[in-house]
């Protein structure tokens, strides 16, 4: 299938990027935090709040945002983990994904301003990911959440950071999140540890397969990778089966379709319930875009709106 033409048409008023050794990092955070801030509002939560919560030992506290849909108490929470390659996007970049899930889900949730690469490498994110989790564990209460129902979701770079914190949970002996929305994930679950692409994937405005190398390298710099912990990378671990139920939502023409693919077949292999979705005419990102292409917004609603069924079944027979 071609990508959606009016996804193609708003691709084409973008600035185009070249990831290379010369790209100037903070000034691409900076233009894509701006283009997020021009973009309409498409959700009003019931309220929004920010604060610092405590980081992993020895590390900086931790920004997060937080969404409550309702006034309502007793909702689930969910940790939510943006996008852009461990190295752009932030609070503002999926402040509107984030408004939909919470509205859509019905879920409290605590958007996550992890530690980015370069200048934080690999295991920086993943512990800030996790330390959130944990916080959020133990704090869902005070935010007027259900401590028994706290969820993970991020899309991209942040299906990988989900996928480590369910992973880390049964390493460290908290609870396992009770569910995940995994977004256009990049997990490494493809045969040998790498990322596979799909074939007839679009790479003129969602992500190219040189551009996921440039943010890989980014993200773990010169580390030995022999010697990375076991649930690195999270697509190829051991013990696939302590994580939760899993909803993943692939774009029809994303390169790393074939890996969220691939990933949904392990988790089924280690007995843990998934459900894939594609998205036609979708390409990596669609979620930054739903302003825009009313077909993106069309694409993640079913996602977030069987996420937030899977929540609400939860307390119906817990």
């Amino acid at each position: 299938m071609a990508i959606d033409p009016v996804l193609e048409e708003y691709l084409g008023t973008l600035t185009e990027v070249v990831f290379d050794d010369g790209l100037d990092v903070p000034g691409e955070r900076a233009r894509e935090r701006e283009e997020a801030l021009r973009a309409p509002r498409l959700a009003e939560p019931h309220a929004i709040e920010e604060r610092g919560v405590p980081g992993p030992e020895g590390a900086p506290d931790i920004r997060v945002r937080i969404y409550r849909p309702s006034a309502e108490t007793g909702l689930p929470v969910t940790v939510y983990l943006h996008g852009g390659g461990f190295v752009v996007g932030g609070l503002d970049t999926h402040d509107n994904a984030v408004r939909l899930l919470a509205e859509q889900a019905g879920t409290i949730a605590v958007s996550v301003d992890y530690r980015l690469a370069p200048e934080h490498r690999f295991p920086a994110a993943v512990e800030d990911a996790f330390a959130a989790y944990a916080w959020a564990l133990a704090n869902a209460a005070e935010l007027g959440g259900d401590p028994e129902r706290v969820a993970v979701a991020g899309d991209s770079a942040g299906g990988f950071l989900a996928a480590c914190t369910g992973l880390l949970a049964a390493e460290r002996g908290l609870p396992a999140p009770l569910f995940q929305l995994l977004v256009y994930p990049g997990t490494g679950a493809s045969p040998g540890g790498g990322f596979s692409t799909s074939e007839g994937a679009d790479t003129s405005g969602g992500m190219s397969g040189e551009e996921l190398g440039w943010y890989l390298r980014a993200f773990l710099g010169d580390q030995d990778l022999s010697a990375l912990p076991p649930y690195m990378p999270p697509g190829r671990a051991e013990g696939l089966s302590a994580l939760p139920p899993t909803f993943i939502l692939t774009a029809e023409l994303d390169p790393l379709r074939a890996d969220g693919e691939a990933f949904a077949d392990r988790l089924r292999a280690a007995g843990v319930p998934v459900e894939v979705k594609d998205s036609p005419g979708m390409v990596h990102s669609f979620l930054r875009w739903m302003h825009a292409v009313p077909a993106a917004r069309a694409a993640a609603q079913p996602a977030f709106e069987a996420f937030g069924k899977a929540l609400a079944g939860a307390r119906a027979t817990g």
